[in-house]
């Protein structure tokens, strides 16, 4: 899915536009495939204390202003942004340099900020791994640099300041910011920092689950934290009924993807394990899931689940907005040992804006930092000749 918008129906039947070509993207503001306007949140989401939730804080497993009463009505179209691995500081450490800085990745979250600045969507997701350097509270992590932790932490939530205040930016956790073994350490600096590990919110009639992928993958340390948050999971799959009408459609976000191109494919360090993946995913899809957008893997990817009735759920594994990873030849593509080298730069990195149809239907694309500025630029030429005439 590296390509292109790709379109599936909540049936998962896959369109595209006539002819093959790519369906036309504007800058100018969102619209459906109906050519029907795509309406962000009325409401300015708001914490206690009147801090914006727009800067991506979530407490009491809620987003405030995007709860059910304000979009829980029928489903409707919108648009959202998903970036993934801003990951302040890992081009750095993925190449062994020292005391650099991170200004690269810096300055492609700002231009990510600035697309999403300029489409205005319903909301803004990073699904994960917001800064590179480990949590020192991490048991058994030697070598963590205090000191380059906080700054990456002050840097990301300067950053995240220059996001339109109308618009929602969500932060989920990645293995970055609270550990391969998260602990209760680990955990309460990421909410004292970024909110809530895990939380919902609705927006335009379909429900949406940010889930601590983490704990999945590696509960030793968190036994209890794990228990809450598929208790949590359960309570908040209740709320979503197979009979309703019309059917509601359920969003999933995590960093750590449950599979990375196939449902059944091997245990390995960038999937969840396949005796927890797949339970999971036929009771997410049994509940209405239709999609489930992560990052962690540095690469786009990603496929489709068919439950055992034959419904269908959307795997969608997004690239990174900082470094991306290459393939190692003879490498395991699902495990470190695939890792052949890195790349980034506006060529490379990028994002991806994800369409969500009144009936469920999702359609999706990466873009490139380069090819979302070509792209404003032709819509800015468009524009001032329009005025000319």
């Amino acid at each position: 899915p590296a390509r292109g918008w790709r379109c599936r129906s909540r049936r998962g039947a896959v369109s595209r536009p006539a002819g093959g070509e790519e369906a036309p993207f504007s800058m100018g503001g969102p619209e459906s495939d109906q050519g029907e306007v795509l309406e962000r949140p009325v409401k300015k989401p708001r914490l206690e204390g009147g801090k914006p939730a727009s800067r991506g804080f979530a407490t009491g497993r809620r987003l405030a202003g995007m709860g059910r009463q304000e979009h829980g009505g029928p489903p409707s179209p919108f648009q959202f942004v998903q970036m993934a691995d801003t990951q302040f500081g890992m081009e750095d450490s993925f190449k062994g340099r020292v005391g650099s800085g991170w200004t690269n990745e810096v300055r492609l979250f700002r231009q990510a900020i600035d697309v999403v600045n300029r489409m205005k969507p319903a909301f803004a997701i990073v699904c994960g791994d917001l800064i590179d350097e480990w949590p020192p509270e991490e048991y058994g992590r030697e070598g963590a640099d205090v000191e380059k932790r906080e700054q990456q932490e002050r840097d990301f939530k300067e950053a995240i300041q220059h996001v339109d205040a109308d618009i929602p930016l969500l932060c989920v956790c990645g293995n970055h910011d609270i550990g391969d073994r998260p602990n209760s350490a680990t955990l309460r600096r990421f909410q004292q920092n970024f909110g809530d590990d895990y939380f919902s919110f609705w927006c335009h009639g379909a429900k949406c689950l940010v889930v601590n992928s983490s704990l999945w993958k590696d509960d030793r340390d968190a036994q209890p934290q794990r228990a809450e948050m598929d208790a949590w999971l359960d309570r908040e799959l209740a709320e979503v009924r197979p009979s309703d009408e019309p059917p509601r459609p359920v969003l999933v976000f995590s960093h750590i993807p449950p599979f990375i191109y196939d449902a059944h494919e091997k245990d390995e360090y960038f999937n969840l394990d396949s005796s927890l993946r797949l339970p999971l995913m036929e009771k997410l899809r049994a509940h209405g899931a239709v999609g489930w957008f992560c990052g962690h893997y540095h690469r786009n990817a990603g496929g489709i689940f068919r439950n055992s009735d034959g419904q269908e759920l959307e795997v969608v594994v997004t690239g990174a907005v900082g470094v991306q990873i290459k393939d190692k030849e003879g490498g395991e593509v699902l495990g470190k040992s695939g890792i052949g080298g890195s790349t980034i730069g506006d060529e490379v990195s990028g994002l991806r804006v994800v369409r969500v149809g009144a009936d469920g239907r999702l359609s999706h694309r990466w873009q490139t930092f380069t090819e979302l500025k070509r792209e404003a630029a032709a819509t800015s030429s468009s524009s001032s000749s329009g005025l000319g005439r």
